[in-house]
């Protein structure tokens, strides 16, 4: 075939000057470096991605039937946390404790707003429109699942067990990556660099953050980008292994459509599973106030501050607001009470809403400890915060700077 023939992988250089026979029609024969469009005609001759068409659609209608059963949504089209833990988002303690595997496969299928979905639907499409007509629509498919897989062993292995954690970045890293791996083994110049220059647009921004200070407090889940990433690596490698000279795309098809049906077969199985435990998980109550009812500022949220507590009892933002109505009276000691409960809270959801919701509460705990006389303990609870950036942290640690707390 035509098309095979002009994408090959590298060999060695044979440097006898004996003039080699004519090459039969592989994927190494044509001086692909000679045709600047090489690229374009090389997918122009391949089947569209219909796999990569036809799950950005199962995603978008998943996404519709979060919006359209929302337990709770939280407006601008964002189905809201109690929503996404009963349609089944990755939880350590779910998972691991509870021994609800099936969110292993509802997870990657599930997103929490519509930027989430568009960013990784666009994503995937970036993806998939190279990949899967390089590699074929099983191998495609199976990448898919394995990197789903892969990103959800990251996640569980990254975030604390009280994190929820749903998107398909996890199985869009590991196309991307495998894109990477896989460029190398071609001939064509302007291939390889069309499929490393897709792949690293997004892969850089999309793991740089995992190995710096800059992911934190971003609510992304970076364990899944590093999970998805190294699945899909790994087996990058392995294609390339497996890849005859002489064929269009890797050998082990049939395999590999083995693999996505399996895949397909799980989240089957796991989205019936997610039904029958909807009814549990929306029946109970509230935990975290939703977006509608989040005070704007402090000023609006104090005197809210006691019905907020009331009615959200697990919200740290509702002890937080609190624990400003008490400052406001200068009551330290029940201040001091409501910031504990917050802190207690904040880590047992590891929420993080607004960013630098944590250290913003050791700060001001620090604050009504230094006001109470008690400044080792005040040195101590701030002693991490103090080096917490943002402008929200900009004036409290501008008081623990004055005091002597914050160096």
């Amino acid at each position: 075939m035509q098309a095979a023939s002009a994408f090959g992988r590298r060999r060695p250089v044979d440097r006898r000057p004996v003039a080699p026979p004519p090459a039969p029609p592989t994927r190494q024969s044509a001086a692909v470096e000679d045709l600047p469009e090489a690229a374009s005609e090389f997918t122009s001759r391949r089947p569209l991605p219909v796999v990569t068409f036809g799950l950005v659609v199962v995603l978008g209608l998943i996404y519709w039937v979060e919006l359209s059963f929302a337990v709770q949504a939280e407006g601008n089209f964002a189905p809201g946390m109690r929503s996404l833990a009963a349609f089944g988002a990755l939880n350590g303690s779910l998972v691991l404790q509870s021994g609800e595997w099936w969110r292993i496969f509802t997870a990657p299928l599930l997103h929490g707003s519509l930027s989430h979905i568009l960013g990784n639907a666009l994503a995937l499409l970036f993806a998939g429109w190279i990949l899967e007509r390089v590699i074929g629509h099983a191998w495609f498919a199976a990448l898919f699942v394995l990197g789903a897989l892969g990103g959800a062993a990251g996640s569980l292995a990254a975030n604390a067990p009280n994190v929820l954690s749903v998107g398909a970045s996890g199985a869009i890293m590991a196309l991307l990556a495998a894109a990477l791996v896989c460029s190398f083994i071609f001939e064509s110049v302007q291939l390889r660099r069309r499929m490393q220059k897709v792949s690293l647009r997004f892969l850089i921004p999309s793991l740089a953050p995992a190995l710096l200070p800059l992911g934190a407090g971003t609510g992304i889940d970076y364990g899944a980008h590093v999970g998805g990433a190294l699945a899909g690596a790994a087996m990058g490698f392995v294609l390339g292994e497996i890849w005859p000279e002489a064929s269009a795309t890797p050998r082990g098809q049939r395999f590999a459509a083995a693999i996505a049906v399996g895949g397909l077969l799980a989240a089957i199985l796991s989205g019936f599973l997610a039904v029958q435990h909807y009814p549990v998980y929306a029946s109970q109550p509230a935990l975290l106030m939703p977006e509608s009812e989040v005070p704007g500022s402090l000023q609006e949220g104090s005197p809210r501050s006691a019905d907020l507590v009331g009615r959200y009892p697990q919200d740290p933002r509702a002890h937080f607001y609190r624990a400003v109505f008490f400052l406001e009276r200068k009551d330290l000691a029940d201040a001091e009470r409501e910031l504990r409960a917050a802190l207690t809270q904040q880590q047992m959801l590891g929420l993080d809403n607004p960013p630098g919701l944590q250290p913003s509460l050791n700060m001001m705990l620090a604050i009504v400890l230094i006001y109470e006389g008690r400044m080792p303990e005040a040195k101590a609870m701030a002693n991490s915060a103090c080096a917490s950036q943002g402008r929200e942290l900009h004036e409290l640690r501008a008081m623990l700077e004055e005091k002597g707390v914050c160096v």
